[in-house]
């Protein structure tokens, strides 16, 4: 066997024996091998209304969501044999999971910021038509499984810390310091660009199914008057800081939000105050009187918009027509334009001064 040929040979076995080691290993919970079947790409079938439907599950990916260490069937709950039947209902995520968080005896669960989310506007009501109960946000609406992103335990960086690990482990009490200290900084996970668009899309930016439950004028325009506010334009501009919809619509519980006439409504004029205060300093009672939903449909509204809108356009146009006149003016003169040696205008002035 020819030299070069030995080499190609050698550099491809060290080449796969690489890549072979670096693969990331898999570790969702999977206690009752629910992967055998669901590793495969073209698991599923068509549903009723003729959509596919996918069963896939990327086992790679999957260990690396909030939910990997949550086993399957503390979800699915109804399922008690394996193959099993096909599913027919849906998940609930109050169930209590068989995993336990740092520095706690009890099994983890949903269920106290779901009884919070029931109590709130968008909680399923017993005299809900069939139509509104399918439109309200459940849990799977706004919550997708979303990845970990798993911080370096080097980049924690506590002497509180440090002598908790006298006694706790290094692990558990790292991973609850980082989400403590992430929930404390940050009210919600998503960036106030994605908590609009969410908010939006489907649901409030949706006039025609609004109308149909019945909701008020203000709630149909507060898509609109919420985007053309000083609020709106600053999140649509990139601003990271400015107000969504959850931060004057709901506390640091997320889900507790409430008609605007409820007690324990955040937006209601009684709690107004405590809310902007969140962001601002020197609330007073006229301050709250600052509607941020305006209607361009009040007469007082519109028409201030308008003459800051013809302000704004008048001052632009106004200035570029002083430019042309000037420009004219030069040229009547004998003075050319020519953009040369650091200057626009060139040349001597025909007209004789005025004595």
């Amino acid at each position: 066997m020819e030299r070069s040929t030995i080499l190609k040979i050698t550099l491809f076995i060290l080449t796969v024996t690489f890549f072979s080691l670096i693969e990331v290993n898999a570790e969702a919970a999977d206690k009752e091998n629910c992967l055998m079947c669901h590793k495969y790409r073209q698991i599923g079938r068509i549903d009723e209304q003729g959509r596919k439907r996918s069963y896939y599950v990327n086992e790679n990916i999957y260990s690396n969501t909030v939910h990997r260490n949550v086993p399957c069937r503390d979800c699915h709950t109804y399922i008690n044999k394996l193959p099993h039947d096909p599913v027919t209902e849906e998940v609930n995520c109050a169930n209590e999971c068989h995993i336990k968080p740092p520095f706690s005896s009890e099994n983890f669960s949903h269920k106290k910021i779901i009884d919070v989310y029931n109590k709130s506007v968008h909680g399923l009501k017993p005299n809900d038509s069939t139509e509104l109960k399918k439109a309200k946000p459940y849990c799977k609406y706004c919550h997708q499984n979303p990845i970990y992103t798993k911080v370096d335990e080097e980049r924690v960086a506590s002497t509180s810390l440090l002598r908790c690990l006298n006694c706790h482990e290094r692990q558990g009490v790292t991973m609850a310091y980082k989400h403590i200290t992430h929930r404390l900084r940050n009210k919600t996970s998503r960036s106030p660009q994605e908590i609009v668009q969410l908010c939006s899309k489907n649901c409030h930016e949706n006039v025609e199914q609004m109308k149909r439950f019945r909701v008020s004028e203000v709630s149909l325009e507060a898509v609109e008057t919420y985007n053309s506010s000083i609020h709106g334009k600053s999140v649509s501009l990139g601003s990271q800081v400015s107000a969504d919809c959850v931060s004057c619509h709901a506390t640091n519980s997320i889900h507790d939000i409430y008609k605007k006439d409820e007690s324990q409504s955040t937006v209601n004029l009684r709690n107004k105050a405590n809310t902007c205060r969140q962001c601002h300093t020197n609330v007073n009672d006229r301050f709250v009187q600052i509607d941020v939903h305006s209607s361009h449909k009040k007469p007082i509204i519109h028409f201030i918009a308008f003459g800051l809108t013809f302000a704004f356009y008048g001052s632009v146009f106004g200035l570029i027509g002083l430019s042309i006149v000037e420009t004219l003016g030069r040229k009547k003169d004998g003075i050319e334009w020519q953009i040369k040696k650091g200057t626009s205008w060139r040349g001597v002035v025909r007209r004789k001064p005025k004595v």
